[in-house]
């Protein structure tokens, strides 16, 4: 009997809930971005669940997961992802990340390569990319990076309008129908608990510090990306006039093996466009499947 449910697991340093969908022998791992949780996802997880098993679990600090002593970074995160697919019984898997959970793919394939069969990126470019290239326009455009590293007042200014504030970066999905009324509420509930508020700040906050250094420190030594990467981007969102493609290929040992391109849609790809992902991942799964067995 296939399984959609929604369970958690306890591990050293928080409690991790997470959506299951699908029984078969292949592991998907979906890693949401900020605002969401892994809600996010409920479009694709059926669809790629064929044959598949698929999970979404709600980052540490996000949604109905649970609060940890020992930060946000995105290598204590990914240690939970890690950590996560080993309790449930399985060495490695595909690993889809999209916004902040696409820069934790990221850093897990980084630290535990052997972990990640293939990796897929949704509209991101690196952590270190992004840091280097800010002028005029992109510093508007992300204007609330900076926002977020305000320790205690961005808590306190959000927390007094959660719905107003999500509803501002939502207003195009919500009014296309891409995210509906009874998601945004569940996302504005998520974020309503002031404790997660400020966990999920402090994701922000740790890409200004620790995540930066680490990419840094990485990419100067010669740390590369091993496994197949797919990189998907909003044709109509903010990186529609960068060459995501290069800029990943400067980022991965084979630079061969860096795949992508553009989809309908702005910022928010699992819900704008979850179609088109679907249909990306599976001839990309098809095709490294292919490669590595001929």
């Amino acid at each position: 009997m296939r399984r959609d449910t929604v369970e958690s697991i306890s591990l050293d340093d928080v409690e991790l809930a997470y959506r299951v969908v699908g029984d078969g022998p292949q592991l998907v791992v979906l890693l949401h971005g900020w605002p969401q949780t892994g809600a996010c996802w409920r479009h694709v997880m059926e669809p790629l669940s064929r044959s598949r098993t698929v999970i979404a679990p709600d980052l540490r600090g996000y949604g109905a997961s649970g609060l940890a002593s020992s930060g946000y970074g995105k290598r204590a995160t990914a240690a939970d992802l890690s950590s996560l697919i080993h309790r449930l019984g399985y060495e490695s898997a595909v690993v889809i990340g999209h916004d902040r959970g696409a820069r934790v793919a990221h850093r897990w394939a980084l630290d535990h390569p052997s972990e990640v069969d293939a990796l897929v990126l949704l509209d991101i470019l690196p952590t270190r990319v992004v840091m280097r290239s800010y002028d005029r326009d992109s510093a508007s455009a992300m204007w609330h990076w900076f926002f977020h590293r305000q320790s205690d007042l961005a808590e306190e200014l959000i927390s007094g309008n959660v719905e107003a504030y999500l509803r501002y970066f939502f207003d195009r999905v919500l009014d296309s129908g891409a995210v509906d009324s009874e998601t945004f509420e569940h996302y504005v509930a998520a974020f309503s608990d002031r404790r997660h508020l400020r966990a999920s700040l402090e994701d922000y906050r740790a890409g200004f510090t620790t995540d930066l250094e680490l990419d840094e420190a990485d990419y100067e030594r010669g740390l590369r990306l091993q496994p197949p990467l797919l990189v998907l981007w909003g044709a109509e969102g903010g990186l529609a006039q960068c060459d995501v493609v290069r800029i990943w290929q400067d980022h991965h040992a084979d630079p061969t093996a860096v795949s992508g391109g553009a989809v309908p849609g702005g910022h928010y790809v699992p819900e704008e466009a979850p179609w088109e992902v679907v249909h990306a991942v599976e001839s990309f799964l098809d095709f490294a499947h292919t490669q590595v067995h001929g």
